[in-house]
């Protein structure tokens, strides 16, 4: 393994040296899968008037040099707004690192960004910690109680030939991935921001607190 963890890490770049670094950043927001506990998809759940997919796609479509859906199944693939790009599984009900792998393959920039429809409240400036850090490494990922998330995080596409090894050898584990390549890790810096909504009483709990950031 080769988790190497480091400090929170703020970018002292200047805005133009950092925009240029944005730009090699593709942006996949993963939609996840079959929504069992929410009873919808969560990418139509609305949350302050505003669906999560609209939430996601207003958050990051300016971010770097392109935007990416993660439908999964083909099917999905009428989602996705003009702009972004709905990227399918090639290998189906695989979980995340499937969503990983097909987006590697469909990026045209060094650096893939995974977040998640459902963590509404992650935001361009995590993002820019985690282009500051990761260096010449493979993949930048926050902690949580020392705990990587992986669905929030910079992965090299070099990162690609492992994540279609492990999916071939029938391991589904981001973890797995992680601790094969050089991961740099840093602590959240706000728990509260990973905060994920994964049933109608989260987003109604969301709602009554006032967790609107658009």
């Amino acid at each position: 393994m080769d988790l190497q963890s480091c400090q929170p890490t703020t970018p002292s770049l200047p805005p133009e040296a950092l925009l240029a670094r944005r730009r090699s950043v593709t942006v996949q927001v993963m939609l996840g899968g079959r929504s069992t506990r929410m009873g919808r998809d969560k990418a139509l759940v609305e949350l302050g008037g505003k669906t999560l997919l609209a939430r996601a796609v207003d958050t990051w479509q300016s971010y770097g040099a392109g935007l990416q859906l993660s439908v999964g199944d083909p099917s999905r693939r009428a989602l996705a707004p003009r702009g972004a790009t709905a990227v399918a599984d090639v290998y189906p009900d695989r979980g995340p690192l499937g969503g990983l792998h097909a987006g590697l393959r469909a990026c045209p920039t060094p650096l893939l960004l995974l977040t998640a429809v459902d963590c509404p409240f992650l935001t361009p400036a995590l993002a820019d910690g985690l282009l500051a850090a990761i260096g010449t490494a493979d993949a930048c990922v926050y902690t949580l109680d020392g705990h990587p998330q992986p669905l929030f995080g910079l992965y090299r596409k070099n990162c690609l030939t492992l994540a279609e090894t492990l999916l071939l050898g029938g391991d589904n584990r981001m973890s797995t991935l992680l601790g094969w390549v050089h991961t740099i890790t840093l602590p959240a810096p706000d728990p509260a921001l990973f905060r994920n909504l994964n049933t109608p009483a989260d987003v109604t709990a969301a709602e009554k607190e006032g967790c609107n950031p658009l």
